[in-house]
């Protein structure tokens, strides 16, 4: 039996120390790799498994593609002063909804801008529906549980509206985050916000 992407344990039970040395050592080859690739040009399979030093079925037991695993990548990135990989790898979408809901959305918009020529080298991996997910439920806990930057009631969106509102949200957040001069992180959080409840309002006035 593989441990597919994103594979949840059970709360009663320990997670395998090997599954999160695998996935580290898996992120952290993806990462050199894209550090030194140009950006845009593939990055293979068998390259990121030969440069962790594992067979390409070991990848694959833990990832379906390059774009799943650029997907941990760019979370572990994101985390990296809040949890370290050899902690976090074994779930790392989980990891992210914690820390958002924990600390809010401002660390990450800061913590995406630290390196913008390495994100912006992953961001040309081509990548799935995953990421879509990761970062809807990343959202959604934001608007809905934490309580670090909130500037008025939770923010409840469902259906067509979530799907539209966390699309256009990231499009804002991906845009900021490469622009020479964006707005302050305060104003980046106080603009979702207001974009997010104009968008609730007008689902609920329907």
């Amino acid at each position: 039996m593989t441990e597919g992407t994103g594979a949840v344990p059970r709360a009663s039970h320990r997670v395998d120390p090997r599954i999160t040395r695998t996935r580290a050592a898996l992120i952290r080859a993806l990462a050199a790799l894209v550090s030194e690739t140009p950006k845009g040009e593939t990055i293979s399979m068998s390259a990121v498994a030969q440069r962790a030093g594992l067979s390409r079925q070991a990848l694959h037991n833990h990832y379906s593609n390059v774009g799943d695993l650029a997907t941990d990548l760019w979370i572990s990135r994101l985390l990296e002063d809040w949890l370290p990989l050899d902690e976090a790898a074994a779930n790392l979408p989980k990891a992210l909804t914690d820390a958002v809901r924990e600390r809010g959305i401002e660390p990450l918009l800061t913590a995406g801008r630290a390196d913008r020529g390495f994100f912006d080298k992953l961001r040309a991996v081509p990548r799935g529906e995953r990421v879509a997910e990761v970062l809807a439920a990343a959202m959604t806990t934001w608007l809905t549980e934490s309580d670090h930057d909130r500037r008025g009631p939770e923010i409840a969106l469902t259906g067509d509206a979530r799907t539209f509102t966390i699309g256009g949200m990231i499009a804002l957040v991906s845009t900021w985050q490469m622009a020479d001069a964006p707005p302050s992180t305060a104003e980046q959080v106080a603009t979702l916000r207001t974009f997010a409840a104009a968008a609730a309002a007008a689902a609920g006035a329907d």
